[in-house]
């Protein structure tokens, strides 16, 4: 479909869409890039990242177990603790299969299934190959913009709760250690947490640093873990996605007047070659991210719940904090969306295939023609799906469904409240 030079000016093109994420990856110590010298290196501040973040949770804990019995105090420290889970387990993940990922990427940003497309040489000397091919450009381009729109809300979603919680710590403590003739204050971290015998002593050495190290990285992390990993699902699902709708558009071609009915048998075989990489390429992507996932969905059902509860106690005594969940929301609610609304539009996207070999004229073609089509429409019946474990699929349904969960977790807080 591609010349070498377009190819690789496409390629080009295409990471140039996503560089906010090629960059979010490098900071949290990962290379989803070329193999180089410094993979070690990001490897390395990977784990103190990680490590790092492991040991904030002493800080949490001492905090939990200390208000164990104030639950607006304590549930945005676990509900922070579980966001940075997801985010380290997703990492891991990524530290053990890191060039099982960076071929996926490449593969979508290559186009490679395009490029390899027999279809495209087959019908060269054809008037269909040049509307064909448009076609295909259109498609495959509106899923990059998607795409691109996608990971730069997500972003500054996330990079927004991210320099509130920071800066918010950091203004406190700074305003205090000018007011404080002392300078013994109790210091405010980037996330709520304790470290007893610490935090009483201002903003000296070792005593805020270290922690605030810790949290910082926790804080980080939670952003921007999360951020590398769920938009390298976006790109690689929408990419899927403009391949079923490209390969349903080559299917509904097959008995255009364009192409010539001699021509037409070979046109279709092109068109099932076609479908055996995109089946292989959405088998990959499954098992990629469907085991590894279900800690996303089972974290977040209680996230969900604890966000709403300390919207309702913020509205009612801290508009500030109110606001803060509202972001929160907006950045860590976002991360079901992600994978629940992209993986309807994966699987609407493959329901339209066997519909696309029904609706073409098939009945006017000849025998052989007739029986291929008979055969696609039983094998491509079963459509693609993204799974999230055994437990469920990435679907709008499962979406509505952890809605209503949380929804219920949180008037099971409400009523715990209530009781005291």
């Amino acid at each position: 479909m591609y010349s070498q030079h377009e190819a690789e000016a496409l390629e080009k093109r295409n990471y140039h869409r996503i560089r906010e994420m090629i960059r979010v990856t490098y900071t949290v110590g990962y290379n989803i890039m070329k193999p180089t010298s410094w993979d070690y290196a990001f490897k390395l501040w990977s784990l103190v990242l990680i490590g790092s973040t492991l040991a904030s949770y002493y800080g949490h804990w001492q905090l939990i177990v200390h208000y164990i019995q104030d639950i607006p105090r304590i549930s945005e420290s676990i509900s922070t603790v579980f966001q940075s889970l997801m985010s380290v387990m997703k990492m891991v993940y990524f530290l053990m299969a890191p060039r099982k990922f960076y071929m996926l990427l490449r593969c979508a940003c290559r186009h490679e299934l395009l490029l390899n497309c027999e279809l495209f040489q087959a019908v060269d000397d054809l008037p269909i190959a040049k509307p064909l091919r448009q076609h295909v450009d259109g498609i495959m381009n509106q899923s990059w913009i998607s795409t691109r729109r996608q990971l730069m809300f997500y972003l500054f979603s996330c990079v927004g709760i991210l320099l509130n919680y920071f800066f918010n710590s950091l203004v406190v403590n700074i305003y205090h250690s000018l007011t404080e003739p002392d300078k013994n204050f109790e210091v405010t971290l980037p996330l709520p947490s304790m470290y007893p015998n610490w935090m009483d002593k201002g903003m000296t050495f070792p005593y805020y640093y270290l922690p605030l190290f810790f949290e910082s990285c926790n804080l980080y992390i939670c952003g921007m873990g999360a951020v590398s990993f769920d938009v390298l699902f976006i790109v690689l699902c929408l990419h899927g996605v403009g391949l079923m709708k490209s390969l349903s558009h080559m299917i509904e071609c097959s008995t255009s007047p364009l192409v010539p009915k001699e021509r037409r048998l070979q046109y279709l075989r092109c068109c099932i070659y076609q479908y055996q990489r995109v089946a292989a390429f959405s088998l990959e992507l499954n098992n990629s991210f469907r085991e590894i996932i279900i800690i996303q969905f089972l974290l977040s059902l209680f996230c969900w719940g604890l966000v709403l509860f300390q919207i309702s106690i913020g509205l009612a005594s801290s508009l500030t904090t109110a606001l803060r969940m509202f972001m929160y929301l907006a950045a860590g609610g976002y991360q079901i969306v992600i994978y629940c609304f992209n993986g309807q539009r994966f699987t609407t996207a493959s329901e339209r295939i066997p519909k696309a070999f029904y609706e073409c004229t098939w009945y006017e073609e000849s025998r052989e023609f007739r029986q291929l089509i008979r055969m696609m429409i039983m094998r491509t019946n079963l459509s693609f799906s993204l799974d999230v474990s055994w437990f469920t699929k990435m679907s709008l349904p499962t979406l509505m469904a952890m809605i209503r969960a949380s929804g219920q977790y949180y008037v099971l807080l409400q009523n715990i409240m209530q009781k005291k």
